[in-house]
């Protein structure tokens, strides 16, 4: 995870407490943009998403760390996955992270739901009605067999 990444995230900390148990997870690595081939590309995704000082970093982030390590970008917001997509970039989203997650037996079922349960409730649109329609859609969606 780009420390921009982590820096939202500490942004949302007041209105969404539970964000502050995100950056402490062991599995989580925070990496940081210091080589010229993802400063260079973070410049370029930045200039494309637009934004003031604190606006679309994280996904900027995001794209050019995989544009230059490869990689997977775990990315929701559409502009930046059109992006991703445009570039040839893998992009998925945070549904396809959290089922995946439950095929690899990393998580079970119910913490899948709370997850995406937990999404929803600050906010974020998914494409699901609500937790209890994760698996119908990943099936009809094809990420589940």
């Amino acid at each position: 995870m780009p420390v921009e990444v982590l820096a939202e995230l500490s942004r949302g900390i007041a209105k969404y407490p539970d964000l502050g148990a995100i950056g402490g997870k062991d599995w989580l690595k925070t990496v940081e943009l210091d080589d010229l081939p993802e400063l260079v590309a973070f410049a370029r995704y930045k200039g494309e998403l637009g934004g003031g000082p604190e606006r679309n970093n994280g996904e900027a982030a995001v794209l050019a760390w995989v544009t230059a390590n490869d990689g997977v970008a775990i990315i929701d917001e559409k502009a930046a996955t059109y992006i991703g997509d445009e570039n040839g970039i893998a992009v998925h989203g945070s549904i396809w992270l959290t089922i995946r997650a439950f095929k690899a037996k990393v998580i079970d079922r119910a913490t899948a739901e709370g997850i995406v349960s937990d999404l929803m409730g600050t906010g974020m649109r998914l494409p699901v009605s609500d937790a209890t329609a994760l698996f119908a859609y990943a099936y009809e969606a094809g990420l589940l067999p």
